[in-house]
C-alpha cells in the first residue's frame, strides 16, 4: 500500500475534488451531498466504523424529534425520539456512501498537509498501518471530532485541554446497573431494551459531569486525563463507554471564534469539528445528532463557491513539509499496540520500574480478550501472569458464574482490570492511535511516528516492544519479515465479533483479513456489520489468527514443538494443538497431518528478537515462527505470559542502556521463574539440536508414521536422506512407498518408480474443501500429496500421469484436488517444460464456475451470507486463484491466467491482491512447444 499505482489498481483515489477528513455525521452528510452534486469526493475516519461523533461520544439519542428531517437522519433515527443502536448508525452511514459509490477507508490519519508553492493545504498525507497514502484534492474539509488536520496546520482554538475542565462521559451497564462515586454529577438517562436471537437484554445508560486536571494539555496529559475519566466512572457491570474526552457544555471562546472563512482563507481548508467551535450554539448544532446528518445541504453552497476557484492539483504541484515530526513524548519503553500481549508488557515494564507508553489503536486494552470478544481460553498453559490477571478478573465480575468459572470473563472486567492496572502503574496509554512509520538509528529502534487525535507526531523511546501482532515495527523498519505472498495461499481464518448484551464470547471465522492492509480491513469491517445487522453493537477488532511474522534470531517450525526441542533462552512455555483454521503447507503435515493432541512448546527469546534490528522486540503472532506452528503457541493464556516477559526484557535493557542480545538471561529467567511463568527446568537447560544420529535412525526405521518422528527427519533433512535411503534400500511395500514420499518431498528421486506406480494405479480419493473453524487432520488427500510429490521430483515421462489426473477431475472438484493437480504442475514444469500441462489446466479451469474475485465493497457484500463460520466463498476463491496462478506459470496460452491474476490483483481481500501481485512479478514461463 506504501505504493501509489497499488492503491489506485484496488479501488483508491489519489486526487478528488473534496476530501472529507473524518467519519463525523457532518462529515458523512456533507460527502453525499457533495457527490449528488457531480463532485468527486473521498472520505477518511480514523475509526473503524463511521459516525465516530454519535457513536464514540455515545450521543445516541435523538433531541430533535418535533421537527422535519432530512433523508440521511431519518434513515439513521427514524421520526421517533427513541434512542438507536450503535450497529444502526454505523451500518447506515457505511451503506449510504457505498450505495453512493463515493470510496472511503477507516482506521485512517491526517498526518501532513500537502500544500501548494502558494502554501495553501491541497491535499493530504494520511497515516494508516498500510504506511503513508497521500491524497490530492481542490479542498479539504476537516471534519474530524478533535479538528486534528487543523490542529497540525497550527490551529489552536476549542477546546483548550489545560487546567481543569468539565467533561461529560456517558456509559451504558447491563441491567439497572449502579452509578459512578467519583463523578460530581449524574443524569439518567433513556435505556436500551431488546432481543437477540433467543435473548432479551436491557442496557441502562447515564450521562456524568466531573472535573478533570488537564496540566498542560499536551497530548501525553490527555491520554492520562482519560484514563482518570473512565477510571473514575467505571462501575461492576458496565458495558460500554464513550471513547473519548468531550466538554461537558459549549463555552464561548475570550478570543474571536475561528470562523469557516478564516480558516480558508489561511489555510486553504474548512474546519466542521465540533469540539473546534467555540460559541455554544454552533458546536451543539454540529453535536446534536440529527442536526449534523442534516449539515450538507447547508454547508454545500460554500464549499462549491470555493471548490469552483481551484484547479486540481497534480503531483508536482503538492509538497510535502520536511520538518521533523513534534515530539509527543519520551518514555523507557514504548509498546505498540496494547492487547493481548501489548498490555501485559506495558504493566512488566511498569513494575520493573520503567516510563512507559502505548500505541493501542482501539478505545480498550486487552486485544482478542476484551473488544475482540473471545472471552475463553481454548488452550494454554494458565501459569504465572495468566493466572494474576484470570484470578483479579474474577473479583470484578458481577456474574457469579464467572467469578468462579476461570477461564472465561466478561470483556468490561478485563479491560477495566488492564486499564486500572495500567493507570496505576503511570503508563500513558494513547487511545485510538495507530503508527505508520518509525525512527531508527543505524540497526537501533530510537521510537514511532504516531497519529493520533490530537494530533500527529513522534514518541522517542529506550527500547520498543512490538505487540501489533503484524511486526508492523520491523517490518516499517525495512528488516526481513514474512507474509502471505507468491508461495503459497495458505491463511487462518478471521473473524468479527458482533455485540450482544449479556454475551461475551464471539468466535467466528467468516474471511480472510489482513490487519496491515487499509481497503481489506475497511471492506471486512463495512460488510460484516451487514452479516449481523440485528445485534447491539458491531466488533472494532478484526480478529485474525495469522499475521505478517518477522524473521528472527531463531525461526521456529512445526518440527521444534512436535519433537519437544529445548532451548537455553526459554522465556515462556506455550500449550495447544494445531488449530489450523485452514490448510497446511510444511511437508510433515502433507506426510502425516496435525491432530487434537495437546502440545508444550517452549518459546525462545531469539524468536521475538528482528533480524538485523536493536532494542526492539516483536511479541504475539508476530514473533519468528512458520506458519503452520503458529497455532501452538498463539493462545491468549500463552501470549499474556509472553507479552509479559517482553516488557520485562524491554525494561532492563532501557533502564541499564544495554541491547538486548546482550541482556543476561539468567537474571530474566530466574524472575520468570519467580512469578510462575517458567518451571525451574528452564534455568539450566541447552538447545536440544540438532537432532542425534541415533534419534534419526529411530525416527526413519521406528517413527516414520508419526508426526515426532517426521518432525525430526524434515528438520535435519542433509543428515536424514542417508538413513533415508538406506531404509528404502531394504525396505518391502508398502514402507517403500511412506518411504519414498518422504524423500521426494525433501527433493530426493530415489523413490520416483513407487510415487509414479501409486499415481497410476490409483484413482481420486475423497479430497477436502476449505474449512476454517474446528479444521484439525487432513487437507491434503493421499492422492494430493502422491501428485505434489510426483511433481517435485518427476521427468518428463510423468506429464501423461498429471494431465490425465486433472482430466479425470469431476466438474466440481474438491479444492485439495485442484490445489494438488496445480502444484504439481508448476513444480514438473519448472524442470520439464511441458505445454500439456496448460491445456490440462485450461480444461479445468472452464469446467468451474468463475467470478469468484472481490474487486469493490459491493463484490464483497455481493458474496455475504449469515453463516458466522462461512467457508464457501474462500473455496470457491481459493480454487479458482490457484488455477489461475497455475496457468500462468505453466505457459498460459491465450493469457487465461494472467487476466484472471489482474482481476484478483485488485481484491479487496488483501491475501488474494497480494498473491496475485506478486505471482505477476515473476516471470511467466515460456510455453514449451
Amino acid at each position: 500500500m506504501k505504493d501509489a499505482t497499488a492503491m489506485k489498481r484496488r479501488g483508491l483515489p489519489q486526487a478528488v475534488d473534496l476530501l472529507v477528513i473524518g467519519g463525523t455525521g457532518a462529515g458523512v452528510s456533507l460527502a453525499l451531498e457533495a457527490a449528488g452534486k457531480g463532485l468527486s469526493v473521498f472520505l477518511t475516519s480514523s475509526r473503524p466504523y463511521l459516525g465516530e461523533d454519535i457513536c464514540g461520544d455515545l450521543r445516541l439519542w435523538p433531541q430533535s424529534a418535533d421537527r422535519p428531517r432530512g433523508v440521511l437522519s431519518r434513515r439513521v433515527f427514524g421520526t421517533g425520539d427513541r434512542p438507536v443502536t450503535p450497529m444502526t448508525v454505523k451500518r447506515e452511514l457505511e451503506q449510504s456512501l457505498v450505495e453512493a459509490g463515493i470510496p472511503f477507508i477507516l482506521n485512517a490519519f491526517p498526518a501532513r498537509p500537502l500544500r501548494g508553492e502558494e502554501g495553501l493545504v491541497k491535499g493530504c498525507q494520511l497515516a494508516t498501518r498500510s504506511g503513508y497514502l497521500e491524497v490530492r484534492t481542490r479542498l479539504v474539509v476537516d471534519a474530524t471530532t478533535e479538528g486534528t488536520l487543523a490542529r497540525i496546520c497550527g490551529y489552536t482554538g476549542r477546546p483548550d485541554w489545560r487546567g481543569r475542565q468539565r467533561v461529560r462521559h456517558v456509559t451504558l451497564c447491563n441491567g439497572e446497573g449502579e452509578t459512578a462515586a467519583g463523578a460530581d454529577a449524574v443524569t439518567r438517562l433513556e435505556g436500551f431494551e431488546g432481543r437477540i436471537g433467543d435473548r432479551d437484554y436491557a442496557l441502562s445508560a447515564r450521562l456524568y459531569e466531573l472535573d478533570v486536571d488537564f496540566g498542560g494539555g499536551s497530548p501525553a496529559e490527555l491520554a492520562r486525563a482519560e484514563a482518570e475519566i473512565v477510571d473514575r466512572c467505571w462501575v461492576p457491570g458496565e458495558y460500554l463507554h464513550q471513547e473519548r474526552i468531550c466538554p461537558a457544555v459549549g463555552r464561548p471562546s475570550g478570543e474571536a471564534a475561528t470562523r469557516f472563512e478564516e480558516l480558508v482563507r489561511h489555510e486553504g481548508m474548512v474546519l466542521l469539528a465540533p469540539d473546534a467551535y467555540a460559541e455554544p450554539g454552533e458546536r451543539e448544532a454540529l453535536q446534536e445528532p440529527v442536526s449534523c446528518l442534516e449539515a450538507g445541504p447547508l454547508l454545500l453552497p460554500q464549499i462549491e463557491a470555493i471548490i469552483g476557484t481551484r484547479p486540481l492539483p497534480t503531483g508536482k504541484e503538492v509538497r510535502l513539509p520536511q520538518e521533523e515530526a513534534p515530539l509527543l513524548g519520551r518514555c523507557d519503553v514504548l509498546v505498540l499496540g496494547g492487547g493481548t500481549a501489548g498490555a501485559p508488557a506495558a504493566i512488566a515494564a511498569s513494575r520493573q520500574g520503567a516510563r512507559v507508553m502505548i500505541v493501542e489503536a482501539t478505545d480498550q486494552l486487552g486485544g482478542v480478550g476484551t473488544i475482540g470478544q473471545i472471552c475463553r481460553y481454548w488452550c494454554g498453559n494458565r501459569v504465572g501472569f495468566t493466572s494474576e490477571i484470570d484470578a483479579s478478573v474474577a473479583s470484578l465480575e458481577t456474574d457469579a458464574r464467572l467469578r468462579t468459572n476461570v477461564g472465561q470473563w466478561s470483556a468490561t472486567a478485563k479491560s477495566r482490570w488492564f486499564e486500572h492496572s495500567c493507570h496505576e502503574g503511570g503508563v500513558i496509554t494513547f487511545h485510538r492511535s495507530l503508527s505508520p512509520g518509525v525512527l531508527r538509528k543505524g540497526d537501533r529502534i530510537t521510537g514511532l511516528e504516531v497519529a493520533t487525535p490530537h494530533g500527529f507526531g513522534r514518541i522517542d523511546c529506550g527500547c520498543l516492544v512490538d505487540a501489533s501482532g503484524c511486526a508492523d515495527v520491523p517490518a516499517a523498519a525495512g528488516a526481513p519479515v514474512v507474509e502471505t505472498g507468491a508461495s503459497h495461499l495458505a491463511v487462518q481464518g478471521t473473524g468479527l465479533a458482533a455485540l450482544e448484551p449479556g454475551r461475551d464470547y464471539h468466535n467466528t471465522d467468516h474471511n480472510f483479513c489482513d490487519d496491515t492492509d487499509v481497503i481489506d480491513t475497511t471492506a471486512f469491517l463495512v460488510s460484516t456489520k451487514l452479516k449481523f445487522p440485528d445485534h447491539f453493537d458491531a466488533g472494532q477488532l478484526v480478529d485474525t489468527r495469522e499475521r505478517r511474522q518477522i524473521i528472527g534470531d531463531l525461526q521456529l517450525g512445526p518440527a521444534d514443538f512436535l519433537s519437544e526441542r529445548r532451548y537455553p533462552d526459554t522465556i515462556c512455555v506455550a500449550s495447544s494443538n494445531f488449530d489450523s483454521h485452514g490448510f497446511t503447507v510444511h511437508p510433515v503435515f502433507m506426510c502425516q497431518p496435525p491432530d487434537k493432541k495437546r502440545l508444550w512448546a517452549d518459546v525462545p527469546f531469539r524468536a521475538l528478537l528482528p533480524r538485523g534490528l536493536e532494542r526492539v522486540l516483536t511479541t504475539g503472532l508476530g514473533v519468528s515462527a512458520h506458519r503452520d506452528a503458529l497455532p501452538v503457541i498463539r493462545m491468549q493464556a500463552d501470549v499474556q505470559n509472553q507479552g509479559y516477559a517482553a516488557g520485562c526484557a524491554a525494561a532492563r535493557s532501557a533502564l541499564t542502556d544495554t541491547d538486548l542480545r546482550n541482556l543476561s538471561m539468567r537474571d530474566l529467567q530466574e524472575h520468570l521463574q519467580e512469578v510462575g511463568i517458567l518451571p525451574e527446568r528452564c534455568l539450566s537447560e541447552e538447545d536440544s539440536f540438532p537432532v542425534p544420529l541415533e534419534d534419526l535412525e529411530w525416527a526413519a526405521t521406528e517413527a516414520l508414521e508419526t508426526l515426532k518422528g517426521l518432525a525430526m527427519l524434515f528438520a535435519n533433512p542433509e543428515r536424514s536422506c542417508p538413513i533415508l535411503l538406506e531404509a528404502l534400500r531394504t525396505a518391502t511395500p508398502p514402507r517403500r512407498l511412506s518411504l519414498a514420499r518422504v524423500l521426494a518431498l525433501m527433493g530426493d528421486a530415489s523413490g520416483l518408480a513407487e510415487i509414479r506406480a501409486a499415481v497410476a494405479e490409483n484413482g481420486w480419493d475423497e479430497g477436502w474443501n476449505y474449512r476454517g473453524m474446528g479444521q484439525f487432520g487432513m487437507s491434503l488427500s493421499e492422492m494430493d500429496v502422491l501428485l505434489i510429490a510426483l511433481g517435485q521430483i518427476g521427468e518428463v515421462a510423468d506429464w501423461s500421469l498429471i494431465c490425465e489426473k486433472a482430466e479425470s477431475l469431476p466438474d466440481d472438484p474438491a479444492f485439495s484436488h485442484c490445489r494438488a493437480v496445480v502444484e504439481a504442475s508448476e513444480a514438473l514444469h519448472a524442470r520439464h517444460p511441458d505445454s500439456s500441462a496448460a491445456v490440462a489446466l485450461s480444461r479445468l479451469h472452464r469446467r468451474l464456475p468463475g467470478g469468484a474475485a472481490q474487486t469493490s465493497l459491493t463484490a464483497v457484500q455481493e458474496a455475504l451470507t449469515p453463516d458466522p463460520n462461512e467457508n464457501g466463498v474462500r473455496n470457491r476463491s481459493l480454487r479458482e486463484l490457484h488455477l489461475a496462478r497455475g496457468l500462468y506459470r505453466c505457459g498460459d496460452p491465450g493469457g487465461v491466467g494472467r487476466s484472471l491474476l489482474e482481476t484478483y490483483a485488485r481484491d479487496q481481500r488483501a491475501v488474494f491482491a497480494r498473491h496475485a501481485q506478486r505471482v505477476l512479478r515473476e516471470s511467466q514461463p515460456v510455453e514449451a512447444p
